[in-house]
């Protein structure tokens, strides 16, 4: 019954995965921070666009913005979940009189000096203002594309950005005059 068409979209979905799967890897784990989380967003970005996109499957501007929004979004659910687990942790750990390190349990790998104190300070925005960052400087898209994955005007999408961007600047050489020896 969809013997060749069947073959036809596993094939076409093999091809999007192969295409979309790493730099989408990417971006999840630069707003999440962490690659394991990343790996099941991603997995599950894939599933709803086997089960949901109406589009034609083949890589291309239209499927690229819908995986990205998706995978925007599927990342800031896991910032707010996290978020929330470790308010409810360091709540509890506070009840018992135990110390938490915040970075505790939250898979990080180490990394370089330089990497770190970047990645602090993008911890240090919000998560839409950390998304609209990763997706300018990291991915490098237009803020058009931007504005489309975060479901933002282009307007908008700029004045996040240039907000955003002070403050990293802000953070960064706060940071570095700290480390001045």
């Amino acid at each position: 019954m969809f013997g060749t068409s069947g073959r036809h979209e596993r094939g076409a979905l093999e091809t999007i995965v192969s295409t979309y799967e790493r730099p989408l890897l990417v971006y999840v784990t630069r707003i999440t921070g962490n690659a394991s989380i990343a790996e099941d967003i991603v997995q599950e970005v894939f599933i709803k666009l086997s089960g949901q996109w109406r589009g034609p499957m083949e890589p291309g501007p239209q499927i690229s913005a819908w995986l990205y929004k998706v995978a925007h979004n599927g990342a800031i659910d896991a910032l707010r979940r996290e978020r929330r687990r470790g308010a409810l942790h360091q709540a509890h750990a506070e009840e018992v009189g135990e110390t938490v390190p915040p970075s505790e349990g939250q898979g990080r790998s180490p990394l370089p000096f330089e990497a770190q104190r970047v990645r602090e300070a993008l911890d240090t925005l919000s998560e839409r203002e950390r998304a609209l960052v990763v997706l300018k400087v990291y991915e490098e898209r237009s803020y058009k594309e931007i504005a489309e994955i975060a479901g933002l005007s282009v307007g908008n999408v700029g004045f996040i950005l240039h907000t955003a961007m002070k403050k990293l600047a802000a953070s960064l050489e706060k940071g570095g005059a700290d480390d001045v020896r």
